[in-house]
């Protein structure tokens, strides 16, 4: 599943937890290990006529296997009616009476409780349950959706599904938990005019006799193939009127007539794609079609069912008015979930606490794989940003392990993550790095196949590994050819956070290299925490950053390493190309002499080390680990840098610096300022490649990426351009280049009038381009007033209210982006939660995630007062203050941040007022403060050196 991170809800923290209560609660979720499902025929019939109450009927037949005696037999059920229950002894073919039968709503189970002496072990049942339910509209189980048919104008409805993690119970009675995995025969019943799909190809078609509400209406059976042994949660069927125009290959691709000419694009690329995995995994898809389908309304971003991939429209649909991001995403995308088939499809996480077996893999190939497709987008690139660095940031308050560990329905759902996804691809491909591409490719052939078929555990994926290497005999440069694979990446996938390394070069002789746990939080907790890490590095003499496998090993029992350094090697710089998932920091010298290579000659430095040592300075700075003279000194090389990977490192760092010194209106000023100026560059760069009709996929990213940075911090060059292509839009109907249409309708929307704003929001209800729908709903909330934006978000409370609720959270987060968002999204809160509890879609949700946006983006004391109001409510329910109490941790450590760094922020910007500032907060330790003295006066005499850029910065 391709979920969509900023859907979190919350920042609830999940930690691996011994505790013998909380496993006996955990039981009480998870199904007694006293029998095994073999096999399931379901058959299920929706009924989508508009006449119609938007119900199924549905038999499930499931063999059970027996393991120990019982007379209870617990299966996974939830919002379900059940009608009967046969049960029947295969062995003797005697049928075993049922007492009673109840479900536990909390556990979401069904209950039956039969005739002693019930199932007998080593004993085969065959399980019939007849049941009906309603079709759902939070987009979760078996769930409607509907479209607009452009020819007739009519609301065209379909009936779909989306089981991962724990939502196959609200579609049939089952064993809903990934390890039981069991064969499936599945019939749908549907109108002869509508079409049904499902994870296999259809066996035969069989007319039906249905009369429905006094008409004579045409039902027909589809019987599916059967499956091989799949998990619950990769069940997938749907009935609908879509329509493909796929033909000759394995990919189908399915949406309604209306879009069929936008599935051009990626189904021209979905075989390679397939054919790919197949070629790197050599083993061989093992149906004989897979249908990538267009859901109107989906919850996630996208879901790998076996054989049936499901999408949100916008990641499956192209058209010319999409933008090169888009196209990007969508190959992606479809990468990611096709990497499942084999990484979580074929072999299967056994528990939840595993996630990162399927998602961490399919991560990494949506980019890795499509490289292969896409050699100039430099894909790998992008990577290091989008994944690696996102994951540094997320991770730097220890939230939960790789392996987590998860009881509550709802905690598997929290678990689908940034650690989950990002971390772990992160942290796979530091592994791939630290052995080889033959090693690793091989290590996961024999994995896949070994474990086929089966749900599995981290240690079967490291004892492939270990087998790999073992029988390969291979030795040299090895894991330091002391540990496993498991020994090594149970260091990093068990223990949350992760290190940052020390480089003390004040020996000409030998670099002192220590380790410790990277903290942001304040006061420090002073973590114990050590890994083993595999340090890559080079030096001015020597400059060689594609040696990525590990010359020297820090083993998880020691703090320090020395490594002997040959004289005059001048500056030195480790972790290359960011292929550890760690940190650096260096001395105070070395900061330097690598700044002063950056100015002279940045391409000295590999690009991917460029943009490292800009995100690790300013993260080191936030961390309290090194003062913001550095990375506010590092930036002044970007003049010279022409690669846009390092000006994202820049946008997203400063970014953050600049929403937390909103708080202080004068040195939040100077650090917009500053942030301005760079934007203004980083525009100018990109844009000047782009006027050029430059068809560099990484050009058109950067463009899309660089306007909107520029645009929002009021760069005159990029508001001018924006406007330009607004009004001319906006009079004349000219198409404004889907690159920078987003950047252009936000301009127009804020300079704008509600008339402005009206037509907007028309452009996002009428247009057919999922690009262009998603650039105006940003676009909306860009306006500067008050009024309007509130009325927006109270469209939401409206029966009739044109947004999906797929598009809520976009929505809002797009809204707290801005301080006067921020005032009118507060406001909502403060005045209408009990309306919105009743009147909008999954009202209590809702209600959490908008808290937890405005957690994270509140800065002025104003705004925490009055989040901080909200949350001290007496009326609220527990859910919502256990939810808005997790969510306020997150501006207490923004608070923290600012109190630590503002100070030393302003010396730094008003030097000459720095012996009357306030003295920096007692957080910062004597030692730091004592650098920082150190780290001034260098900085002023790099100054005097540089009278250009002296000059530049005033």
């Amino acid at each position: 599943m391709l979920k969509l991170l900023f859907l979190i809800a919350s920042c609830t923290c999940i930690f691996a937890q011994d505790d013998t209560e909380e496993r006996k609660q955990m039981d009480v979720f998870r199904l007694p290990n006293n029998t095994e499902p073999i096999s399931y025929k379901l058959n299920i019939q929706p009924f989508i006529e508009t006449e119609n109450e938007f119900n199924f009927n549905g038999t499930v037949q499931i063999t059970v296997k027996v393991k120990t005696t019982t007379e209870n037999l617990t299966l996974n059920a939830d919002d379900l009616i059940i009608d009967q229950i046969n049960v029947k002894n295969i062995n003797e073919s005697i049928n075993i009476d049922v007492n009673n039968r109840y479900i536990e709503v909390k556990n979401e189970q069904l209950i039956i409780q039969l005739k002693s002496p019930g199932l007998l072990a080593d004993q085969v049942y065959e399980v019939q349950i007849t049941y009906s339910g309603k079709l759902r509209d939070d987009m979760s189980g078996f769930y409607k959706s509907w479209y607009i048919d452009e020819n007739t104008k009519k609301m065209k409805w379909l009936a779909v599904t989306q089981f991962q993690p724990t939502y196959a119970r609200r579609a049939f009675p089952c064993y809903d938990e990934p390890a039981f995995k069991t064969p499936f025969s599945i019939v749908i019943t549907r109108l002869e005019s509508h079409i049904s799909l499902s994870n296999m190809p259809i066996a035969l078609t069989t007319d039906q006799n249905t009369t429905e509400s006094s008409t004579q209406l045409k039902y027909v059976s589809d019987h599916y193939q059967t499956t091989e042994p799949i998990s619950t949660y990769l069940v997938a069927f749907s009935v609908s009127e879509f329509v493909n125009t796929t033909k000759d290959q394995k990919v189908y691709i399915y949406t309604h007539a209306d879009y069929i000419d936008q599935t051009t694009y990626i189904n021209e690329r979905a075989n390679k794609l397939l054919n790919l995995m197949e070629f790197y995994t050599n083993i061989p898809y093992t149906n004989s079609k897979i249908g990538l389908l267009a859901i109107p309304d989906f919850s996630f971003g996208a879901m790998e069912n076996w054989g049936l991939n499901t999408y949100r429209e916008k990641y499956l649909l192209v058209t010319n008015k999409s933008t090169e991001k888009d196209k990007e995403n969508v190959i992606t995308i479809v990468q990611h979930e096709l990497s499942h088939q084999w990484f979580g499809d074929l072999v299967t996480c056994s528990w939840w606490d595993y996630t990162w077996l399927n998602e961490a893999f399919a991560t990494l190939f949506e980019y890795f794989a499509v490289h292969v497709i896409e050699p100039d987008w430099r894909i790998g690139d992008i990577f290091v940003i989008e994944q690696h660095q996102k994951a540094l940031v997320y991770d730097h308050i220890s939230r939960h392990p790789i392996t987590a560990t998860v009881k509550e329905p709802n905690e598997i759902q929290n678990i689908f993550d940034i650690i989950t996804y990002n971390k772990g691809a992160s942290v796979l491909r530091m592994l791939k790095h630290v052995l080889n591409d033959d090693i690793f490719r091989t290590s996961l052939t024999l994995y896949l196949n070994t474990y086929k078929y089966k749900a599995v555990e981290p240690k079967n994926l490291w004892n492939s590994f270990d087998s790999v290497i073992f029988d390969a005999n291979y030795k040299s440069g090895i894991l330091g050819n002391t540990i496993t694979v498991e020994e090594y990446m149970r260091s990093w996938t068990d223990q949350a956070g992760y290190p940052v390394i020390n480089v003390d070069s004040g020996n000409p002789n030998f670099l002192i290299v220590t380790q410790k746990h990277y903290e942001v939080d304040v006061p420090k907790l002073n973590y114990t925490t050590l890994w083993y890490i595999g340090l890559t590095y080079t030096s001015q003499k020597y400059q060689q950053f594609n040696n990525l496998q590990p010359t020297v090993w820090m083993n998880n029992t020691e703090t320090e390493v020395t490594i002997p350094l040959m004289n005059d090697a001048g500056w030195v710089i480790f972790n290359l190309q960011s292929t550890g998932f760690y940190r650096v920091n260096y001395d105070i010298t070395n900061w330097y002499r690598l700044i002063d290579e950056l100015r002279s000659n940045p391409k000295t430095i590999h690009v991917l080390n460029r943009a490292q040592l800009i995100d690790d300075s300013f993260n080191l700075a936030r961390a309290g680990e090194l003062t913001h003279s550095v990375p506010f000194t590092l930036v002044s090389y970007l003049e010279n840098e022409d690669d846009f990977i390092p000006w994202y490192s820049v946008k997203n760092s400063m970014s953050y610096i600049v929403e937390r010194l909103r708080r202080c209106p004068h040195t939040g000023a100077q650090v917009q300022d500053f942030a301005k100026r760079y934007a203004e560059i980083a525009y100018k760069k990109v844009s000047d490649q782009y006027e050029k009709n430059d068809s560099q996929h990484l050009t058109k990213t950067s463009m899309q990426a660089f306007s909107n940075w520029a645009c929002k911090l009021d760069v005159e060059s990029c508001v001018n351009s924006s406007l330009n292509y607004f009004n001319e839009w906006e009079k004349n109907g000219t198409e404004i280049p889907p690159d920078v249409k987003e950047a252009a309708l936000c301009s127009g929307v804020k300079s704008g009038t509600a008339e402005t704003w009206n037509k907007v929001f028309e452009l996002f209800k009428d247009t057919m381009s999922t690009s262009e729908r998603q650039a105006s709903l940003l676009a909306l909330a860009c306006s500067t007033n008050g009024t309007i934006l509130s009325g927006y978000l109270n469209l939401l409370l409206n029966d009739d209210c044109p947004i999906r609720p797929q598009d809520y959270k976009t929505m809002f987060k797009s809204l707290t982006s801005t301080p006067i968002g921020i005032n009118v999204t507060t406001d909502f809160l403060q005045n209408k939660i009990n309306e919105t509890l009743r009147k909008m879609w999954e009202g209590e949700e809702m209600i959490m995630l908008i808290y937890s946006y405005l957690a994270s983006n509140v800065a002025t004391m104003k705004e925490i007062n009055e989040l901080n109001v909200i949350r001290n409510f007496t009326y609220l329910s527990p859910t919502l203050k256990k939810s808005f109490d997790e969510s306020y941790m997150e501006v207490e450590l923004n608070s923290a941040y600012f109190e630590r760094c503002h100070p030393l922020m302003h010396e730094w910007f008003n030097p000459s007022t720095a012996s009357t500032t306030q003295a920096p907060s007692s957080a910062i330790s004597n030692s730091y403060q004592y650098i920082n003295v150190i780290v001034l006066s260098l900085f002023f005499i790099t100054i005097l050196v540089n009278i250009n850029f002296f000059n530049a910065m005033q």
